[in-house]
């Protein structure tokens, strides 16, 4: 039996690898086996356990439930669902602790493991002590009261919970993308049910395979059907989820693509208009003009790393309204879900949206604009060269910046604009965002950051 595992594997905030390269049944039989055994320490014994739709989460299911049966734990399988329902059930008493295998945005090879333990999403030094306890051949084996049991019922008791706090002023004629993933489990009935008229896109799991498009939103290129299918149907909105439903990205009526900044500044203005002095989080590649939207309507705005599970701690911390980052993630704390959930965000963005009169794209407009490029990749062959890259780029940068922000990589802020730089913790790779008040102040920016990345040697292929 493999009794050694890659250390890459174990990530900031998830586990995530390349199946069947380093993410294999056997490597996640060993980590549900380091989890088992976390989970028996802290006298734990229930763990939920579900799954998306790609090819290779059956089997990984399949493993990781062998692990933590070993270690004697009672696992509650919920089949195929959406992350959000794992993290509903959590919240609301099934069980404290809960793994979801999901390559989330990732396409294939891609495939991982979202872990919770007492109610908390594992992230940073907590994943890297189950890296240890594998590496130190310290698991559990053979305890007795280990099995694996089937707990149905969840994705009807999440639609009825999201159905019964959400009340539109208006019936919304609204287009769906649900990328082949476990969005088309839920997505449809639960909107209709909020009284839309609902035009779906790809609410099957197909083969796995994610046949008509990668489940990542964020790609403009993969939000081409839903645009065409908003104009041609002259819809209100359209709502894309990832490939575990636990993030959304939007376009107006126009089929326009509404970026997380956009839907931030939008639902902060609103939830800071009931909840004054409120707390609003964002990751550091959140646009600036979400700040003097926050300032505007009297909250305090926070910043933090990237990741879904550091947003999630750091709302809780603040006791914030609103969470969100520019990959998608959005967590709404003011009403008692508290989770990132791309379904019950896109919800409660309708009802905002359902409450004016005017279209879409006009209550859009109120908004503050910038110039704003979408996230660039620079990629490495591996973890370890992405990670030598960015040590060289904050050890040996020239960048003449007013202020400088390092608590996720390098966010240089001008004048009139910001650019960033950080090690991605889902692929092996550097992200970059650039956002300034002109077009040219814009172009100035990318250029400064282009130049530092070709003088200091790090890629000859730059996306921008």
């Amino acid at each position: 039996m493999q009794t050694t595992i890659a250390p890459e594997l174990f990530r900031a905030y998830d586990v995530r690898g390349r199946y069947p390269e380093n993410l294999t049944p056997e490597s996640v039989y060993l980590i549900g086996q380091a989890l088992g055994g976390l989970l028996r320490e802290l006298g734990e014994r229930d763990v939920l356990l579900c799954r998306d739709g790609r090819i290779s989460s059956p089997v990984l299911q399949q493993a990781v439930a062998a692990g933590l049966v070993a270690a004697g734990c009672r696992v509650l399988a919920l089949g195929c669902a959406p992350t959000p329902v794992l993290y509903f059930a959590v919240q609301s008493g099934v069980a404290p602790n809960g793994v979801v295998v999901t390559g989330s945005h990732l396409g294939l090879p891609w495939n991982g493991l979202k872990l919770v333990v007492q109610g908390e999403a594992l992230h940073s030094e907590r994943i890297q002590a189950l890296y240890r306890g594998i590496a130190d051949q310290g698991l559990l084996q053979g305890v007795p009261g280990g099995v694996e049991v089937p707990y149905a019922g969840m994705l009807a008791r999440y639609t009825d919970a999201v159905v019964n706090q959400i009340h539109l002023a208006r019936p919304l004629r609204i287009g769906l993308d649900c990328a082949s993933g476990p969005a088309g489990l839920v997505a449809e009935t639960l909107f209709r049910r909020l009284g839309c008229e609902v035009h779906a896109l790809f609410t099957s799991l197909e083969d796995g395979t994610f046949p008509h498009h990668p489940p990542d939103p964020t790609d403009p290129d993969n939000l081409r059907a839903l645009q065409t299918l908003v104009r041609a149907q002259q819809l209100d909105v359209g709502l894309a989820f990832d490939g575990d439903a636990d993030r959304v990205i939007a376009l107006d009526n126009n089929g326009n693509i509404l970026w997380p900044d956009q839907m931030l500044m939008l639902m902060a203005r609103h939830l800071l208009a009931e909840h004054a002095g409120g707390v609003v989080v964002c990751d550091v590649k959140s646009s600036w003009q979400l700040g003097q939207v926050v300032r505007e309507a009297g909250g305090v705005l926070e910043m933090c790393p990237t990741g879904h599970s550091l947003l999630k701690a750091r709302v809780k911390q603040h006791q914030a309204v609103l969470g969100g980052e520019f990959s998608g993630h959005f967590v709404l704390n003011d009403r008692g879900m508290g989770h990132d959930d791309g379904l019950y965000f896109g919800a409660r963005l309708l009802e905002v949206l359902a409450a004016a009169t005017e279209p879409v794209s006009a209550v859009f407009a109120r908004l503050p604009h910038s110039h704003a490029t979408p996230e660039y990749r620079l990629p490495f062959p591996d973890v370890a060269g992405a990670r030598a890259a960015m040590t060289r780029f904050l050890c040996n940068q020239r960048l003449d910046a007013v202020r400088m922000i390092t608590i996720d990589g390098l966010r240089a802020e001008y004048a009139h604009g910001w650019g960033l730089v950080r090690l991605s913790n889902t692929t092996p790779s550097l992200t970059l965002r650039f956002e300034a008040d002109s077009p040219a102040a814009l172009a100035a920016i990318r250029t400064v950051f282009r130049d530092e990345i070709r003088r200091l040697g790090l890629s000859r292929q730059i996306p921008f």
